[in-house]
């Protein structure tokens, strides 16, 4: 009997099967939902976590999760942190977890407190639509992070977090983000910003966070960053980015092999802090900005700083603003681009490239080259002695 028991136990009919057949939606609501419901439109579930328990593993094809209006203080806590929404299915292909809005005039807002991380995303494809992310707490810090072998699609999404230097969005780790719609970090702060009210943008480590539609696409952050390191990857590509800095950072920051491309966007720099450097790249950081308008606004000492073999490569920028240097190159750093504005000091060293193809308007200050640095302007070159 031992040998027939064995193949009982190990054939496909006697493997785990489904809980129960997976509608296309399920429904939550935090007024009126029972954790112990069906999920339907008329008996909705109370919270995340219990939408979440009811997908099988794998998925077998797309799901949305409508998500009623109100404010979401706990995910439920049913197999996962109460404060920390934590995603990991395995899904067939094109298969697609949604989170929406049930009322798109009605965002609801997820407002769980305590956490690093309110989202954090391990596997699989999930999608954020319609709604809000952190009730601007200070108990909020971090917004969503995906790793690894995870796809998260954003559209239409608000965050309102605070942190002296934390991120709305991370990818890392490989795990990736697609950006769609208007998608706005703390937008309101773009005048004035309290103390510890940051919240930026990060790639590290091959993650990549990208714009996948450019029509009626929009990027706001009103008091952080977008940073790539450890070469992560940022990809624009919307129609127009704003971005405002009231921290002691780079609007733009690129370090150790990152890459930020701004490709076909309309994108407006301002670091509201004098010693502030809106776009600075350092340790093989590259920024390329194929048919983007850059304007940089403010009063800084520098408007945009290269170093260690880094590059710069654009069409035109546009400085607004009073800057005591406009660029300035080092240690083997490479800047071509065009300028469509008066330009004031611009520096290359220890034998770094700056092109400038354009200039319309003037070029007051020196133009200095030292150590091997040379650069290039419409009218003239200027080399190091």
């Amino acid at each position: 009997m031992l040998i027939p028991l064995l193949i009982l136990l190990f054939t496909p009919s006697a493997a785990a099967a489904p809980r129960q057949d997976l509608p296309a939606a399920l429904h939550v609501d935090p007024q009126r939902g029972d954790d112990g419901a069906d999920g339907s439109e008329r008996r909705p579930l109370a919270s995340l976590s219990a939408a979440v328990a009811r997908l099988p593993d794998p998925v077998p094809h797309s799901v949305t999760i409508r998500l009623g209006p109100g404010i979401y203080i706990s995910t439920g806590g049913r197999d996962m942190p109460d404060r920390s929404l934590q995603l990991m299915r395995r899904m067939r292909p094109d298969a697609v977890v949604r989170f929406e809005a049930a009322d798109p005039q009605e965002p609801p807002v997820l407002a769980w407190n305590g956490e690093n991380r309110m989202i954090e995303v391990l596997e699989g494809t999930w999608q954020f639509q319609n709604l809000q992310i952190g009730s601007f707490s200070t108990a909020q810090r971090r917004g969503l992070t995906v790793n690894g072998p995870a796809h998260v699609l954003l559209q239409d999404v608000a965050f309102r977090l605070r942190s002296n230097s934390d991120a709305g969005i991370w990818a890392r780790y490989g795990g990736r983000v697609t950006l769609r719609g208007a998608i706005r970090l703390n937008e309101h702060l773009h005048d004035e910003a309290a103390d510890e009210s940051f919240c930026g943008i990060l790639a590290t480590e091959h993650g990549i966070i990208e714009f996948d539609q450019r029509a009626g696409a929009s990027l706001e952050l009103g008091n952080g960053n977008l940073a790539a390191r450890g070469y992560g990857i940022i990809r624009l590509g919307c129609e127009r980015a704003r971005i405002t800095c009231w921290t002691a950072s780079n609007n733009l920051s690129i370090a150790n092999g990152g890459r930020i491309d701004l490709r076909n966007t309309a994108t407006t720099l301002r670091a509201a802090l004098r010693n502030n450097t809106p776009i600075g790249l350092e340790h093989d950081g590259h920024i390329l900005a194929e048919d983007a308008a850059i304007t940089i606004l403010g009063s800084n000492d520098s408007a945009i700083a290269l170093q260690k073999a880094s590059t710069f490569t654009c069409n035109d920028i546009r400085l607004a603003g009073d800057f005591e240097c406009a660029l300035w190159a080092s240690s083997g750093s490479m800047f071509v681009g065009r300028f469509l504005s008066d330009i004031r000091r611009l520096e290359a060293s220890t034998g770094a490239g700056i092109h400038v193809e354009k200039v319309e308007g003037a070029v007051i200050g020196p133009v200095v080259a030292r150590s091997g640095g040379l650069v290039s302007l419409p009218d003239r070159v200027v080399r190091s002695d």
